[in-house]
């Protein structure tokens, strides 16, 4: 087994986020303390488009910098966007495993048929950590995506919306324990 020391995550943030990113930088911490280096970053412009190819090249080049720092085993985890960013590129080049903090899969009106169909093509462990009221990642989308992907994991933060307000810290100590988990296997 790759020494922890050797495994990487990428953290990519929500929209018009960046790698100071509270959500991220908590991430980060606990995942440093878990012996994972965590690569927080910044998206290359400040309000992505329609178009998500430079977030995409973001993440990859991300991910490539890990490699090449000798990372043995690499994540993407992302942030509500991030996610959706991570998502694309774990559905076309998976890696080690793949975490989502809030999936804005489709919200209400607003189908994003791209987004179900990359999650629907992961082929990578994948954790999900929505939350039960979330508005723009409505539980019973990613639980039907869910049913017919076994790479798929949901967990649910009881009472809480998009932002995770108060659970915010079980949803990454539930992130960080999980990924600790599927990095070692």
């Amino acid at each position: 087994m790759a020494e922890r020391k050797h495994w990487a995550a990428v953290l990519a943030p929500g929209y018009g986020g960046t790698s100071e990113q509270p959500i991220v930088q908590a991430m980060a911490a606990r995942l440093a303390q878990s012996g994972i280096v965590a690569r927080p970053i910044s998206y290359s412009r400040a309000r992505p488009g329609g178009d998500l190819g430079p977030e995409l090249e973001d993440v990859r080049r991300a991910r490539d910098e890990a490699l090449r720092a000798g990372a043995q085993r690499v994540a993407l985890v992302g942030r509500s966007f991030g996610g959706r960013v991570c998502t694309r590129v774990a559905a076309q080049e998976p890696p080690r495993a793949l975490v989502v903090l809030g999936h804005p899969i489709s919200p209400r009106n607003r189908p994003r048929p791209d987004d179900e169909a990359a999650l629907a093509n992961v082929r990578c462990p994948t954790l999900i950590v929505q939350g039960e009221h979330d508005a723009l990642g409505p539980l019973d989308v990613l639980q039907r995506i869910a049913a017919i992907n076994p790479c798929i994991e949901i967990a649910v933060l009881r009472g809480v919306g998009h932002q995770f307000g108060a659970r915010q810290a079980e949803g990454i100590e539930r992130a960080a324990t999980w990924l600790l988990e599927v990095l070692q296997r």
